[in-house]
């Protein structure tokens, strides 16, 4: 008799969940000055924007986890983060995705510019190879823009690593230690916590790609005026109680 119900795939076999956590309509991190509101929502739409293209362009399951209810780009489904604080939310949604049986699950932030497919697929790759890894993706700031994992994680683990903060990696990566867990790290890459960020991400000696090329530059002659000297104010009459007043520059807009 013909079998029409094949076996399931173990989870191994199975694209891993892309789970982008974003912050939703809360206010953005400050990148740019207040003046740029317009182009700095732009960048964290592109940013979002990188994340689902690469789950997509890698076959995933791509979920947007959000604190509220956002509009959902196209293909992609919706979870709500639960808890308080970043670190029971994420173990939540983490938990969540492994109970559904989705196989691996990756999660990665909303605010990183180069990110890839190339990225994910390597995570996928090493999670098949070995199921008990867990992939990081480190940033120069001492935190991580990946968390990959085909096995469940400890609902505590995650909830006990110091997150947002410069040593958070190096926190995580010694509890991991401590599980039991080997880690494999990806090649890093920035994510765009604060200004000094979006500065050192400008800044590489390669530069955006061309995709970026094209978005950004309208963003940085922007900054190109703002950072120009104010004209200087016409010259008053000489009187010996009045001086010459002189405009003032705007502070530099991307701390180094």
């Amino acid at each position: 008799m013909r079998n029409d119900h094949p076996h399931p795939r173990p989870p191994e076999a199975i694209a891993p969940t892309l789970l982008v956590f974003t912050r939703g309509r809360r206010e953005p991190r400050r990148l740019l000055p207040g003046t740029l509101a317009d182009q700095e929502a732009a960048l964290h739409r592109a940013c979002l924007g990188v994340a689902l293209e690469a789950g997509h362009a890698s076959g995933c399951q791509t979920v947007v986890c959000s604190p509220d209810a956002v509009e959902q780009p196209s293909g992609a489904g919706a979870m709500a983060q639960r808890g308080h604080g970043f670190g029971e939310r994420l173990a939540r949604a983490v938990a969540d995705r492994f109970a559904a049986g989705d196989g691996a699950v990756v999660v990665v932030p909303s605010d990183v510019p180069g990110f890839t497919a190339s990225h994910l697929q390597r995570a996928a790759a090493t999670l098949a190879k070995d199921p008990g890894a867990v992939v990081v993706g480190p940033s120069p700031d001492g935190g991580l823009y990946l968390l990959g994992a085909a096995r469940p994680l400890p609902f505590d683990l995650l909830r006990r690593v110091r997150w947002c903060r410069r040593d958070t990696r190096r926190h995580l990566l010694a509890l991991l230690a401590a599980a039991g867990r080997r880690v494999v790290l990806l090649d890093p890459l920035v994510d765009l916590d604060r200004p000094s960020d979006l500065s050192r991400w400008l800044a590489r000696p390669r530069g955006p790609s061309a995709r970026w090329r094209r978005f950004l530059a309208p963003l940085l002659a922007a900054l190109r005026a703002l950072r120009r000297p104010a004209p200087l104010a016409p010259c008053l009459p000489s009187h010996p109680s009045r001086r010459r007043l002189a405009g003032r520059a705007p502070p530099l807009l991307l701390a180094s």
